[in-house]
């Protein structure tokens, strides 16, 4: 009941939107089919737009909770959505001696007024039909060749007309009226009374929004103004026909469904035949439903959530386990677009992008003892074998050279490349080859690798240092001379006479310990 109070008075806003617009911007122009279709537009999608209910769906991922350090998954159990662990409790309440509370439903008191107000403006118009009908019964019709009858009875003051039917007195008849005529046949010929009971269902069921009646009225205005255009485009006079609305002005009265000749106001009817014919560009004005529909969208969307307990275990972990002949095996696979560095013998071998995922054990999986993993630098082993899935894996690793040999998996990009192409070099060696390299910095008697040493090209501005591995990257062109410097070390250059057409190339800085102190 709730929804339905709400559902008319966003009908009732709407209308009120549409008209208010509709009456400032474009209820002057002289386009009579336009206005009437905005009219009836509007009023029909004011009820349509509010049940258009723009959902807007939000997933809320409940993730599994994942002890650390164990296999097993028999402990999962989703996260509660409110947060709390702690069971509903009752509370109780000691009956006391009081009355009973009266309750007074203000919706229903509500709906039940607007009920008897639909009753009240539909039997208006089943009175008006019945009087229509019965005037009928008490007529002289005549039949046109269009289908179209006509009524004759001196019960009607003015002409009017209702579905295929003229209704005319006498006089009016005998004289022939052509422009009168003219002008019934106009509502006809254009449905105004289907417009008529579209608006009066429409007024029934929002009666109590005064928009509506204005909306109404106007309505029968434009079919006004349409007809007296029929009249003025099937030849006869403007000026005679001007006359005849000033001489004919009358009210007509206890027919509310009829199209009347003279049931408009006649100052308006006379100034829209008299104003310039409708331009195009004035329908630049009618851009003005498009926010109120985007207004009413808004004002109908909903976000649904939706919750879904993601269970990650689903997904193919990086890192497989297997007892099989009293071992142990372990397999590692990564996905494709993790980056991928290769260092043999301490030699950088291959920095490259996996194209394709698969197996990092070439054959599989490999006795445990056969590789040693890690994962995000922690050793995996008997003890320590998590679940990783395998889209989590953004780096890795493989380290030969030592035995066992070592592949390490990254959850984080760890590699800094140092990656810097706009760098401004010297007329010299602008228009020269260029090519990526990667440069390795260790201490010439030990091995060790040196991180932050600074490698610099001599004579510009380009400089990076290494990582943690003792690794960087330039983009180094012909004749260039690149220098190592590293506070405790002597400084080492060397200079690229030579450069190989292979993305990946390397050069490797032993550095000494300098002498001085």
């Amino acid at each position: 009941m709730n929804e339905f109070i709400i559902y008319e008075f966003k009908v009732a806003l709407l209308i009120a939107l549409f008209y208010v617009f509709w009456k400032l911007l474009v209820s002057k122009g002289t386009w009579h089919s336009l206005n009437r279709m905005v009219l009836l537009f509007t009023a029909i999608a004011s009820f349509v737009l509010p049940l258009c209910v723009f959902t807007i769906h939000q997933t809320v991922v409940v993730t599994p909770v994942i002890a650390e350090h164990s296999a097993d998954t028999s402990y999962l159990s989703p996260v509660s959505a409110t947060g709390k662990d702690s069971l509903p409790t009752e509370s109780f309440v000691l009956p006391s001696h009081s009355f009973p509370e009266v309750s007074f439903d203000y919706q229903f008191i509500f709906v039940v007024i607007y009920i008897i107000g639909v009753l009240v403006v539909l039997s208006r118009t089943l009175l008006s039909l019945y009087k229509l009908h019965k005037l009928e019964t008490i007529s002289e019709i005549h039949h046109l060749d269009n289908g179209v009858r006509i009524a004759v009875c001196d019960k009607v003051k003015s002409p009017y007309s209702w579905w295929k039917t003229i209704y005319m007195n006498s006089n009016d008849y005998e004289e022939g009226a052509p422009m009168l005529l003219e002008h019934e046949l106009g509502h006809i010929r254009l449905h105004h009374s289907v417009d008529i009971i579209i608006v009066e269902l429409i007024t029934a069921m929002q009666w109590f929004n005064p928009t509506i009646w204005l909306l109404r009225a106007d309505l029968r205005t434009v079919h006004e103004y349409e007809a007296d255009q029929q009249v003025i485009s099937n030849g006869f006079d403007e000026i005679q026909y001007l006359h005849l609305l000033i001489n004919r002005t009358a009210i007509q009265n206890g027919y509310s469904l009829a199209n009347g000749f003279c049931n408009s106001t006649l100052k308006n009817r006379i100034s829209m035949i008299t104003k310039p014919k409708f331009h195009p560009l004035q329908l630049l004005r009618l851009l003005y439903l498009l926010p109120i529909i985007v207004f009413s969208l808004a004002m109908s969307a909903q976000v649904k959530k939706e919750e879904v307990v993601k269970n990650t275990f689903t997904e193919e972990s990086a890192i497989i386990f297997e007892h099989k002949d009293g071992k142990e095996w372990i397999g590692v696979k990564v996905p494709a677009g993790a980056f991928f560095t290769w260092l043999a013998n301490g030699r950088l071998a291959e920095r490259s992008i996996i194209k394709e995922g698969g197996w990092m054990n070439n054959r599989g999986k490999h006795y445990i003892n056969e590789d040693i993993v890690m994962l995000d630098g922690q050793i995996v082993n008997s003890s320590y074998h998590p679940y990783v899935p395998l889209s989590s894996i953004k780096e890795v690793k493989l380290i030969q050279g030592e035995k066992p040999r070592r592949i390490e998996l990254y959850t984080k990009y760890t590699t800094e490349f140092n990656r810097k192409d706009n760098i401004d070099l010297p007329a010299t060696y602008k228009g020269k080859a260029k090519s990526w390299m990667f440069f390795r910095a260790e201490d010439a008697k030990t091995g060790q690798q040196l991180a932050n040493v600074e490698l610099s090209i001599i004579g510009t501005s380009y400089k990076v240092k290494t990582n943690e591995e003792g690794w960087c990257e330039m983009n180094i062109p012909l004749g260039a001379t690149v220098q190592a410097c590293c506070p405790g070390y002597e400084t080492e250059k060397h200079q690229f006479n030579h450069l190989r057409g292979n993305e990946v190339q390397g050069w490797g800085f032993f550095l000494n310990k300098s002498i001085i102190p």
